[in-house]
């Protein structure tokens, strides 16, 4: 049991079970956001609403996450971070309890809110074991917890696809909820105990916030880079249901949840990404990862008329887009060490807040144009994220030339 104080000062030797424990925590937490994905058809008939109304939960669950970066996160620098952790991923696994039950939309609505509310205890979960190891080390870790949350991201829609297929959508949240109760009680025994990094009131928390956010320009451009990324992805998972559901395809729950497995390019991703943050290629990391994002839409562009095209285009975005994510961490976790949480905090609520204008849009877009007006939105912010990340690495690199 590793129940010992640690410091910035005595960095951690993490084995690697220690390190598998953390990403399937993180998986299993984060995958929990992503069931309702390909639900949207099983929900509306059992609740009886409209598709366009069940699809609301993904937009409400982005939302709500983002709040929760907001006013959560950044207690990770105020509290003791192992209880902190367990106490949010209680919270969740109750909340996806009740979810289970849900007799009707609005209850749907309120107990999605609450468990993506809550679930952000990947995001305290990640700086966290980044500051418990090396910085040589941190590279790598961070690269190994991000790709257990995507694997969850990933597997969590084909899982859910397949239970809800054997049983229901309610038997789905109800092995979830059960499942994050019990490796919150796992990481309490395996996570060491950490003194608060600062001593710092709860009020300066949130003024600090206020004061990273626009004394960090650099904080903000990876923030909005990342954000319109997975913007990107939320619009192409957004309408992935829509878009197999329906002609020529006509996928069941499974069916769908199965294809998006193809995202597993994003598992690989993140492990190349880590290895060349880690030989200080974060310029061609980025610029490769942005591409990639780009060209992913010249194949989704004909979705609804080849699965083959369909299905490449989704891998380009989902690698593109995993090694972006990395990139944008390791980038920002380099601004303060006492302020990791705080910090974590305003890049991913404008990572979310990024998701959920991207399922938003694509919720409307399909509604009123159908599916070739969503891949030209897609494209238009991939083009969008690629100009701004440009002007970023070259403040970067004029900075680093003045010092």
């Amino acid at each position: 049991m590793q129940n010992v104080m640690q410091s910035a000062a005595q960095p951690l030797n993490m084995s690697r079970g220690l390190v598998f424990i953390l990403a399937m925590t993180c998986g299993i937490c984060a995958g929990s956001n992503y069931y309702n994905q390909p639900l949207i058809y099983s929900i509306a008939h059992a609740l009886g609403v409209s598709p366009d109304q069940a699809a609301l939960v993904i937009v409400i669950g982005q939302l709500s996450y983002a709040v929760g970066l907001f006013l959560l996160v950044p207690l990770g620098d105020f509290f003791e971070k192992r209880r902190y952790i367990v106490l949010l991923m209680l919270c969740t696994g109750f909340s996806q309890i009740g979810i289970s039950f849900s007799p009707n939309l609005s209850a749907l609505y309120v107990l999605t809110f609450m468990s993506t509310f809550f679930s952000v205890s990947t995001q305290v979960l990640v700086p966290f074991a980044a500051g418990l190891v090396s910085t040589q080390q941190s590279p790598r870790i961070v690269g190994t917890l991000m790709s257990g949350l995507f694997m969850g991201i990933l597997l969590a829609r084909s899982v859910a696809g397949l239970i809800s297929t054997l049983w229901s959508w309610h038997a789905v949240y109800l092995l979830s909820g059960g499942l994050i109760l019990i490796f919150a009680i796992v990481v309490w025994f395996r996570l060491p105990e950490a003194h608060r990094s600062a001593q710092i009131k709860l009020w300066q928390i949130y003024v600090s916030l206020f004061t990273l956010a626009t004394h960090e320009p650099h904080l903000i451009r990876r923030g909005i880079v990342g954000g319109i990324g997975f913007g990107i992805l939320a619009l192409i998972f957004t309408t992935m249901t829509f878009l197999l559901a329906n002609a020529p395809y006509y996928f069941n729950d499974f069916q769908i949840g199965v294809f998006g497995v193809v995202g597993l390019a994003g598992v690989f991703a993140t492990h190349w990404a880590g290895k060349k943050i880690a030989k200080k290629q974060e310029n061609l990391t980025a610029l490769l990862s942005l591409i990639l994002l780009i060209a992913a839409w010249f194949p989704l562009f004909f979705a609804q008329k080849s699965l083959i095209l369909y299905a490449s285009g989704v891998i380009l975005a989902y690698f593109g887009l995993s090694a972006l994510h990395v990139l944008n961490q390791n980038l920002v976790y380099r601004i303060s060490l006492q302020a990791r949480s705080r910090i974590n905090s305003i890049y991913m609520t404008l990572y979310f807040a990024g998701a959920a204008l991207g399922s938003l849009m694509a919720v409307y877009a399909w509604k009123h144009w159908g599916w070739t007006a969503c891949a030209s939105i897609g494209l238009g912010m991939a083009i969008l994220s690629f100009m701004i990340d440009r002007y970023d690495f070259y403040i970067m690199k004029r900075s680093a030339h003045c010092d």
